[in-house]
């Protein structure tokens, strides 16, 4: 259950007991780790208990992504992008107008809008002209991480191979010059060492999850975008190497850092909870390792149980950035992805009602304390407004329906599975198998804001595709890069006895197994007529 305060006075909130740790290595963000203590608490001191939540405000997300926009956006002069702060007008820099804009991308994936898709093509046009490559200037790898993670996610979104060929070159750069076997085995300096002795004072360099977990998370998702199976490799390298020495298996806690001398920093943090289970559900996705899926789900459960305040995310911490916001991705890829909304919708929800509880009520943004109200202060930076807004674009107004996530889908009549062959390319002809539940048979379903549904293969990651939106009886399936139009959005309408009538948007024609018996025969499309050719079951 959601323990709550009601009470017309304001409630007294017991203080929270800090415990460990360290001061920040970066200005940026700390791994310093606040556990909750105590409850809400009323005037009278009592505490009331209600029911689980099961819906947050329609129309929170849309709501909080205009707010954001509305304070910080900026279009000027053929430039897009997020201001420093309400009261600074210089656009956000470097690693920090990264973070703005892989909020914008969460928000594009939510929907996929178009207006959304140009937004995040113009945000990022005007990143790389303003921080173009090399990126030899700075020596934090972790930097690069976000850099290259919100051009390979907006590559991913818009199809600019622009975005690609950078995204590409930060995490070459990087893992280049930050993997390291000479301490500790292996993985990515967070600062890289020559950088460090030049820094005044000279630091300590550490490996942490933020530079290995956020670059693990650009190479399977460059593997996801060319199918170039050398960056699956590098990033099971990397997964490998942090569960090795930064991730407790029997708890699901992240660790902070190790040295050089092998000293391990046992601090937490939501973002390395969440950016570890984030590119732990990734591994699973591309593999089927149910072992990483474990991992994603620890990760997440020991951030819920000991990085909360009573199951909310909460930090004032001045010198944090942002706080939740790779936890809102981890999460929310992960429920979403795996269909989990029965363990964690109402904690969802009950994140969500409290961000929407303490908006600052003059521009309608939340700040990273959740159980906070938000301070009317125009000198906090827009990260800081980052991690509300991604929790809320992962958090439907109603629990989901268990059409999305991943799925097997078989022909009623026959058995057989729909099936991309494994065969990586645009215009590539999707079969039918008899099931095996293999990666070439496994099939994302996500939704966009119109209801219709988006069908990506799990072993290309290409997507279900009617070829020019063709009506015409008979015409094969393709899959295609995905690109969320007419021609690859899917009604998927559930029929009487359970199985599911699949239909295009753009061409109106249904999936038909053609009543084909025999592996290898293609799937095609044809007019409705209600046959078992034409039902799925979704497994």
């Amino acid at each position: 259950m959601v323990v709550v305060a009601i009470a017309i006075p304001q409630p007294v909130v017991a203080p929270l007991i800090p415990i460990v740790v360290r001061m920040p290595m970066k200005r940026r963000r700390s791994v310093t780790t606040v556990f909750p203590a105590t409850l809400l608490l009323l005037a009278g001191g009592l505490v009331v208990a209600a029911p689980d939540a099961s819906a947050v405000e329609a129309g929170a997300a849309e709501a909080m992504f205009t707010s954001f926009n509305n304070a910080f956006l900026v279009r000027s002069g053929g430039d897009t992008y997020y201001k420093a702060a309400l009261n600074d007008g210089k656009p956000d820099g470097t690693w920090a107008g990264s973070l703005d804009i892989l909020g914008a991308e969460d928000a594009y994936e939510q929907t996929g809008d178009p207006a959304r898709k140009t937004l995040v093509n113009d945000l990022l046009t005007t990143w790389l002209r303003k921080n173009p490559p090399p990126w030899s200037w700075d020596g934090w790898n972790d930097d690069i991480g976000w850099f290259s993670l919100a051009l390979i996610r907006g590559y991913q979104i818009t199809g600019n191979a622009t975005f690609l060929t950078q995204a590409r070159y930060g995490f070459d750069y990087a893992f280049g010059r930050g993997w390291d076997t000479q301490y500790n085995g292996g993985g990515i300096w967070e600062e890289n060492p020559e950088y460090a002795a030049r820094e005044n004072p000279p630091r300590e360099p550490a490996k942490e999850p933020l530079s290995n977990d956020s670059l693990g998370k650009v190479a399977v998702l460059i593997y996801q975008s060319t199918h170039d199976t050398s960056y699956l490799a590098k990033a099971r390298q990397i997964y490998d190497w942090v569960w090795n020495h930064l991730y407790n298996p029997a708890t699901g806690q992240v660790y902070a850092r190790i040295d050089r001398s092998g000293t391990i920093d046992r601090g937490a943090a939501a973002y390395n909870q969440g950016t570890f289970a984030d590119f732990a559900n990734l591994i699973h996705e591309s593999t089927g390792d149910t072992n990483v899926y474990n991992d994603a789900k620890k990760a997440i459960d020991y951030a819920r149980t000991d990085l909360t305040t009573n199951g909310v995310f909460s930090n004032s911490a001045n010198y944090l950035n942002t706080w939740a916001d790779e936890m809102a991705r981890g999460a929310g890829h992960f429920v979403r992805d795996n269909r989990q909304w029965d363990t964690y919708y109402s904690w969802m929800v009950q994140n969500a009602d409290a961000i929407q509880a303490h908006r600052r009520s003059d521009l309608g943004i939340t700040w990273n304390a959740w159980t906070q109200n938000t301070p009317a202060d125009n000198s906090l930076t827009a990260n800081k407004f980052v991690s509300a807004l991604a929790w809320l674009q992962y958090t439907p107004a109603s629990r989901p329906s268990d059409i999305g996530g991943i799925h097997v889908v078989t022909n009623q009549k026959t058995g057989l599975a729909i099936d991309s062959s494994g065969t990586y390319g645009n215009g590539q002809n999707v079969i039918q198998w008899g099931a095996n539940n293999g990666q070439n048979q496994r099939w994302l379903f996500t939704r966009n804001s119109d209801n219709s549904w988006n069908i990506v293969n799990l072993a290309t990651w290409q997507a279900l595709d009617c070829p020019a939106g063709s009506a015409q009886d008979g015409t094969s399936l393709v899959q295609w890069q995905p690109t969320r139009s007419g021609n690859q959005r899917w009604w998927v309408d559930q029929q009487p006895d359970g199985s599911y009538k699949i239909w295009n948007q753009q061409g109106g024609a249904a999936l038909d197994g053609a009543s084909a018996t025999v592996d290898g025969a293609p799937l095609v499309q044809w007019g409705w007529n209600g046959g078992g050719q034409q039902r799925w079951v979704l497994r």
